[in-house]
């Protein structure tokens, strides 16, 4: 039997350790025990799987599984045992980074979340009246030839607002309107 270097914190993951530790093959033994090179902000890191991250990772993939509006859902083990050796054998799934020379891996330029608030804030079933609709228009019109190239870009999926090069900020009115429709949800990342 193989064995492998991963640290247990209870049943469950003793289970699955117990699994790979009889069905994986040298190769992925290798992975799970030395990590993975992979490049990351064009340096060379090691990707270093454990069991805790993969129990995360089991655990969103049971959340997919799941029906809409259901609060539990019965998955088999042979699924969840699938899901381990898929885990640990793609290398694009991402563990704990760590430097060649073991120090852990700091991303370089980390982006910040920051929640944006506006000086406008419609009150709940408050009609905008049309005084404010004009002021946001002039308010676009004077902003958008001094920022005619900014193009923020919409992520269709998340609804964020992303902005390509972090020098660029969207203008005021373009945020009193993302705001008004948006309320306490809207972020700039």
């Amino acid at each position: 039997m193989i064995k492998l270097n991963l640290k247990t914190n209870n049943k469950s993951e003793e289970l699955i350790k117990e699994y790979l530790q009889e069905n994986v093959s040298e190769t992925l033994a290798d992975k799970i025990n030395n990590g993975v090179k992979i490049q990351k902000d064009n340096k060379t890191v090691i990707n270093k799987k454990d069991l805790s991250d993969f129990m995360k990772y089991a655990n969103n993939e049971a959340r997919k599984l799941a029906e809409k509006g259901a609060t539990s859902t019965c998955i088999e083990d042979k699924t969840v045992f699938s899901w381990a050796i898929h885990y640990f054998e793609e290398d694009i799934i991402l563990g704990q980074l760590f430097n060649e020379d073991g120090s852990e891996f700091k991303p370089i330029n980390k982006p910040t979340t920051q929640t944006i608030k506006s000086e406008y804030k419609k009150k709940e079933n408050e009609q905008e009246n049309l005084f404010d609709i004009i002021n946001l228009d002039k308010a676009l019109d004077s902003n958008s030839k001094k920022q005619e190239n900014i193009k923020p870009t919409i992520d269709y999926e998340t609804g964020e607002v992303l902005i390509n090069n972090t020098n660029e900020i969207l203008n005021k009115g373009a945020i009193t309107i993302l705001y008004s429709l948006f309320g306490d949800a809207l972020e700039v990342k």
